[in-house]
């Protein structure tokens, strides 16, 4: 009998895309739900500082919304992960400045900035938690983010529980909610690879020697 590759690449093709339709409904759904409760900490984590040592209005949106939940008594300590991007200074200290200036005690607050990617986020801010004794956490951010940021937390042996910045740009404007959400579907599937059958060294590898090249 012959074998039709066609009909075998548009069945792939569509079972891959309703894998990713259930993860973008997966997102969607645990982005509009709240889970903040009393914890040992508060992971918010990290965005974009703009030109000018400014936040971007992600960045300020999660900040703004940890101090509310500082406030409100969900934890003594906000521990604020993100390193040195494209601007000064690192998006923990920006977002420290922005607490500070909000009367947030200078020893509530806990700087990781180190980490360039969710995972290292929270694999340092883990660490941090480990010094102190510390199991539970919320973790704020970008309310489409909170799903996959959850799992990470999970996986390394955080008890974790999200609490999205609902009022960021990034999530009221339809088409960046859209867009960003599905961007989360695809990193998901992205993580359940890499966890499954490791991190691809060469890719890592053949992309660092392109880019010497290109230089």
């Amino acid at each position: 009998m012959k074998i039709s590759w066609k009909k075998i690449a548009l069945s792939a093709m569509g079972l891959c895309a309703g894998a990713l339709a259930i993860l973008y409904w997966q997102v969607d759904a645990r982005s509009q739900v709240d889970a903040a409760r009393r914890v040992d900490a508060i992971i918010v984590l990290g965005a974009a500082v703009w030109q000018g040592e400014r936040a971007s209005p992600a960045l300020n949106a999660r900040v703004q919304h940890a101090i509310e939940l500082y406030k409100s008594g969900y934890a003594a300590h906000l521990i604020l992960s993100g390193g040195l991007g494209a601007n000064p200074p690192s998006e923990a200290e920006m977002m420290r400045r922005i607490a500070i200036s909000a009367g947030v005690p200078a020893d509530a607050l806990i700087l990781e900035d180190q980490s360039y990617s969710t995972d290292e986020n929270l694999a340092n801010a883990k660490r941090l938690m480990d010094a102190r004794g510390w199991r539970t956490a919320l973790i704020v951010s970008d309310p489409f983010h909170i799903y996959r940021a959850e799992i990470i937390a999970r996986d390394l042996g955080i008890a974790a529980y999200g609490s999205g910045a609902r009022n960021s740009p990034t999530y009221t404007l339809l088409f960046n909610r859209v867009w960003y959400t599905a961007r989360e579907s695809i990193a998901l599937v992205w993580y359940f690879s890499t966890r499954t059958f490791g991190e691809p060294v060469w890719l890592y590898a053949w992309l660092k020697e392109r880019q010497q090249t290109n230089n």
